[in-house]
This record gives structure tokens, sequence and C-alpha cells, in this order.
């Protein structure tokens, strides 16, 4: 039987209506690869800013998405974790040296991939990869451990749930911030205390770690927040900022960039065994998901728009 492969493409950078329904080449399985039928690609905001070419990554074949669950329907060489048939997911595309998502057929790197978990939907199980590895890799570098005083600037995004509750399971005293008295509120049920983003300024001092997930003012205010030696992290230091209270307070800061295994190569074999770790921890129900909003392919360009606009706050996956 012969496959089509279909998918959304920019075949130039620029606004959403750039992104156009194409039908493109089935790809080859590599070595170390797998072959997926996409079930359902979830988006995140780097696909904005690489489809507007803020971001100079884009994939090979020009599809946006870095999120996926698919099943797997070809094994390569040497690929010995997976069989056909499973249910598989990971951050395994979206950037130069690979494909974007947003396809019916892709060729996947096995390392970057792991079981789904079994116990949600593959539209739930796309939402996780991107911002659990990125707030994975924001608490190693913290060096998050039990008793911490640990503060996120934005807890009811995707990184921000996700970071409250490994944060949790590592024994930090967590606090987090949000927009609103249901997003505070929203924040308690991961098992965090929840504060106003505006009130930050009132606790300035008194927290040893810090995770920023917005950039801009947050992060000003993040560096505020930070007692004496403190360590600040940020998945968004693409700004100019103001560096006079790290210097004042000898802060250590680190630039949280979760997609650089897949542009270099090196260490994604870590992102799989992540994977497989948290896929245990959301079947054991000691991690949930994140609330998804599931679409079409066929609503991405709105979905791009209405992200460049402020207007959405949720995780949305496309169903494939």
């Amino acid at each position: 039987m012969i496959l089509k492969n279909s998918a959304w493409q920019f075949e130039t950078t620029g606004n959403p209506d750039v992104l156009q329904p194409v039908d493109i080449a089935m790809p080859e399985v590599l070595p170390g690869q797998v072959l997926l039928r996409v079930l359902a690609s979830g988006f995140n905001p780097i696909d904005t800013k690489i489809r507007a070419g803020l971001a100079p990554i884009a994939a090979d074949n020009h599809v946006p998405g870095c999120d996926v669950c698919g099943e797997v329907i070809e094994v390569g060489a040497r690929v010995t974790q997976f069989v056909v048939g499973d249910l598989v997911y990971g951050c395994a595309g979206g950037v130069k040296g690979s494909s974007g998502t947003l396809c019916r057929y892709m060729a996947a790197d096995a390392e970057l991939l792991a079981l789904a978990p079994a116990s949600i939907r593959p539209e739930e199980a796309a939402a996780l990869p991107l911002v659990s590895i990125t707030a994975f890799d924001a608490l190693e570098r913290l060096n998050v451990t039990a008793g911490d005083e640990l503060l996120i600037m934005g807890g009811t995004g995707g990184v921000g749930q996700m970071a409250v509750q490994l944060a949790k399971l590592k024994g930090a005293n967590v606090t987090a911030t949000a927009g609103s008295d249901v997003g505070m509120g929203f924040i308690e049920t991961l098992g965090a205390k929840g504060i106003r983003h505006a009130d930050v300024v009132n606790v300035q001092g008194g927290f040893n770690k810090v995770l920023d997930t917005h950039g801009g003012e947050s992060f000003q205010a993040a560096l505020l927040a930070a007692g004496p030696s403190a360590q600040v992290a940020t998945i968004n230091a693409r700004n100019n900022y103001d560096l006079a209270q790290a210097h004042a307070k000898a802060l250590t800061i680190h630039a949280v960039f979760m997609l650089l295994p897949l542009l270099t190569g090196t260490g994604r074999k870590a992102h799989g065994e992540f994977l497989a770790w948290l896929s245990k921890e959301v079947d054991s129900d000691r991690v949930r998901a994140p609330f998804v909003e599931e679409l079409t392919s066929a609503d991405v360009a709105d979905v791009h728009r209405r992200y460049e606009c402020g207007e959405l706050k949720h995780k949305v996956v496309f169903k494939l």
C-alpha cells in the first residue's frame, strides 16, 4: 500500500497566513529512527517564532511542530527499544535536522521518544514533552532539592504546571505566581502556594531558587525575588535586562533551551529516558498532564494568531 503524507508547511517565513496544507514526500527511515503515524501534534510558542523567522531554526521540511504522539509503523536499524504498534511520544522535531510534527507521517530519532503513558489519550500525551523536559531541565540546572524555597514565575502555563509538580516530587517548598484568583486556586490544587504576579515585589529576597517562565518584566521580578547568592533560571532570555540586582546579590543565572539536543545531537538520549520516567509518574497519578484544547490541523493558522494576540493561555494539541 502506498502511503500519502499530508502536512502543514510554510514555504517562507512570515505571518500565520504562510501556513498552508500540502502533500509531502514520505520520509526515509534512517538507522536509529522509527517511522510514526502521527496521532497528535502539540503546539508550543516556539512554533510561532520559527514560522515568523524570529528563530531561524526551521525544520528541514518547513513543517511546524515539536511535540508528537504517534504509532510506530516501521523500525529502523539499530532500534531495539520499540516495536511496530507501540504508542510513543516525544519532542522529536520542528527544528533543523528533523521533520516537523504537523504531518501524517514522520521519521523520528528513537532516542528522543518513550512509550506514551497508558492512562491518558494521545492528545494529552502530545502536550507533555516540550514543557515537561523544559521544566525538568530548569530544575536540574537550579539543583532543586528537598527543603528549597522555590518561586515559579508563571505557575499556570504549561512549563509552570510541570515545574510545580516536579519540584514537589523533589520535596521543595513551591510558590508560584498567577494573574487571577482562579489561577492561584489552580496552583494550590497542584500542591503549591499561589500568589499574584504583582505581589512578588512584597516577598523579594525570600527565595533561594527562582524559575522564570515568561521573560521580560517577569525575569526582572525574578531577580528581585531571589535572595542573596540565589540561583535564577529563565526559559526566555531573548531580551535586554538590567542585571544590577544579579550583581548586588551575587546571583547565578541559568538560561534554559531544551531544543539544543535536537539541534546539536548531543544529549538526546536523556530526553527519552526522562520521558520514560515521566510516563510512569503519570500512570501512577503522581503527575498530571496540563489542560489541553484539542483542535484539528486545519486550525493551525488560527492558533498561531490567537497566541500572537495574547488570547491563548493554555496548551493546544492538533489531532491528525
